[in-house]
């Protein structure tokens, strides 16, 4: 029943009630015409409120639309500059004329250039979750991990990178691209906030799920720990690590857009995980990724899946 048709009715039957001889003079028939008109007024706010959120969602489900159409476009016109001017520095970079002053500015450009792409595919991953949900299909953590690894260490030459756990397959269910985008803004902030010659420590291990996890469920959960030797943070930020475009208040000397670990957690959450981190001011950060096992009987993508690597060796603990 509609909020008017109850008004209707409402009033209906406080009218029979008043054309009723019985109740001439009744005191109380006055108190339910004074409650009826009430409610009548009660009722048309209520409707008056229906229209008003109505209209609201209307427009925020166009406003959604236009900002998924402008990452879009913005998306596809940068990168096409962007490819010139990275492929350009590449060419500059094997000219055996260029002086060899000028080649630390030509890896700032190439390092510029890879800053905004990785930029753009935030925002549009970013957009893929709001519209679509995680397609999983069972792959080699493992052997993701070691590929991210493997292509981190080949371009993050200063630090050291310790692999634990990652010697056998472990397989798991869920979005390979999207959770590659979670370990590598883990790895990609272990290498942007550690200082050279410092120790980045990825541990994979396999267990049950631990009573209140987020990782329910008779196939237990695989854990993954990222540990830096970083600035690390305090406590009121690490609150708010992963909040949408919230940086550290030590974080201003560094380029960012706090998107990364937001990103991340959302992407665990859509994989039925959870994400934490535990930090202290000069101790550096870790971070803990838990995530859904896959059942034994479900079968795992081809290894020729996993992005080229440059190898990096396991770790003795």
């Amino acid at each position: 029943m509609t909020m008017r048709s109850q008004e209707q009715e409402l009033r209906q039957w406080i009218q029979r009630l008043a054309e009723d001889p019985a109740n001439a003079g009744n005191p109380l028939l006055a108190e339910f015409q004074t409650l009826a008109e009430r409610h009548g007024k009660l009722l048309r706010q209520f409707r008056k409120i229906a229209k008003i959120s109505d209209r609201l969602q209307t427009e925020t489900k166009e406003m959604a639309r236009q900002q998924r159409q402008f990452v879009l476009m913005v998306s596809h016109e940068f990168r096409t500059p962007l490819a010139i001017i990275d492929s350009a520095s590449q060419m500059l970079e094997l000219e055996p004329k260029l002086p060899v002053s000028a080649m630390p500015r030509v890896g700032k450009i190439r390092n510029a250039v890879q800053r905004m792409l990785h930029l753009i595919e935030r925002c549009l991953t970013n957009d893929r979750l709001g519209t679509a949900a995680a397609r999983p299909v069972a792959f080699d953590l493992a052997a993701m991990l070691t590929a991210l690894a493997g292509e981190m260490a080949g371009t993050a030459t200063a630090h050291r990178f310790e692999l634990h756990g990652l010697d056998r397959p472990v397989p798991i269910p869920g979005d390979r691209d999207l959770l590659a985008v979670v370990f590598s803004n883990l790895m990609e902030n272990a290498v942007k906030y550690s200082p050279n010659g410092g120790t980045i420590r990825l541990d994979l291990s396999v267990g049950e799920s631990a009573a209140g996890s987020p990782c329910g469920g008779p196939g237990g959960q695989v854990t993954v720990r990222i540990k830096d030797q970083g600035i690390g943070v305090n406590a009121a930020d690490a609150a708010r690590l992963f909040d949408k475009y919230f940086r550290a208040s030590n974080a201003a000397g560094t380029t960012g857009a706090g998107l990364g670990l937001h990103l991340a957690r959302c992407i665990v959450d859509t994989h039925g995980g959870g994400i934490s981190v535990a930090s202290e001011p000069g101790q550096g950060s870790a971070f803990t990724v838990r995530l859904p096992m896959a059942r034994a009987k479900t079968p795992t993508t081809a290894p020729a899946a996993a992005p080229a690597a440059v190898p990096v060796p396991e770790t003795s603990p």
